[in-house]
């Protein structure tokens, strides 16, 4: 890894914004999809899919969900590293400010 890696505070604060704007557009269909399949699942109980089909219900509700959660916190890790970078960079400056 190169030593000089920089990631911009205006970088991090768009990749959050994308990452946000990800959740937001994505947990309703995975939401709506979770809820088909349970749909289908209740429809075909009798049949040997049908509690295979609830298992696959419930572990990819829960994969989902948790894809969802972690991006959310990705997102406001982000957006702390880039405010964190700026209370730097002002503290920096202000140390130096007057020599």
């Amino acid at each position: 890894m190169a030593g000089d890696l920089n990631i911009s505070a205006g970088e991090l604060r768009a990749s959050a914004g994308a990452a946000d704007s990800l959740v937001t557009d994505l947990r309703p269909s995975l939401k709506k999809a979770v809820e088909d399949l349970t749909a289908a699942s209740a429809s075909f109980r009798d049949w040997s899919a049908g509690p295979r089909m609830e298992e696959t219900a419930d572990g990819w509700g829960t994969a989902l969900g948790t894809l969802c959660d972690n991006l959310s916190q990705h997102a406001q890790g982000m957006r702390l590293l880039a405010n964190g970078r700026d209370i730097m960079e002002q503290e920096v400056l202000d140390s130096f400010r007057g020599w």
